[in-house]
């Protein structure tokens, strides 16, 4: 369908600054210059509105060349950019899921879906890798980077992310000495 603004962009702005609970529809509308009506013409419930700006949500981009082991350091490294050069202010995936607690709401379903994309990306670099347990590697590493996003809100600098990077790093050597070492015994 043809939106003459981006409504879902606008929303998305609106409800990771202030919060989904305190931006009402009208609130939506008026900052994007349309009518209530108009807006439900494009989203049939504020539900539908809150899922579709979580797309438009402010995220870290992931690596999309080099050695996977790099690739995974550089995740980590692009997370401290993002950090440092937005107006952060917490993860909205974080933000949402606190404040939406009904399971099947739309927009916890895409939250659930990115989270695993995000884990599933990490896997899938551990295996490129070589390692023997990419899935564990990918939780190991998807909680860094996740303790990562949340402690540089509410701290304000880059000091986790920073450690979250040392700690992937460490992982990543140990599961690779780990390997070399059931490799030595064999």
């Amino acid at each position: 369908m043809y939106r003459n603004l981006d409504e879902d962009y606008i929303a998305a702005g609106l409800f990771y600054r202030d919060g989904i609970h305190a931006v009402g529809v009208d609130r939506v509308a008026e900052t994007a210059g349309l009518t209530k009506r108009t807006l439900y013409r494009h989203f049939r419930s504020k539900d539908e509105l809150i899922a579709a700006s979580l797309r438009r949500a402010p995220q870290v981009k992931f690596p999309e060349s080099g050695e996977p082991l790099e690739r995974i350091a550089g995740a980590f490294d692009m997370l401290e950019t993002f950090l440092d050069g937005s107006n952060y202010r917490g993860c909205p995936y974080i933000i949402f899921t606190a404040e939406l607690t009904e399971p099947g709401h739309p927009a916890r379903r895409i939250i659930e879906r990115m989270l695993e994309k995000g884990r599933a990306w990490f896997r899938d670099r551990a295996a490129e890798a070589g390692l023997d347990n990419p899935q564990d590697v990918a939780e190991q590493l998807d909680v860094l980077f996740d303790g990562a996003l949340a402690s540089g809100a509410k701290r304000g600098n880059l000091e986790a992310a920073c450690a979250a990077k040392r700690l992937a790093l460490m992982a990543l050597a140990s599961a690779v000495a780990s390997q070399t070492s059931t490799l030595d015994i064999s």
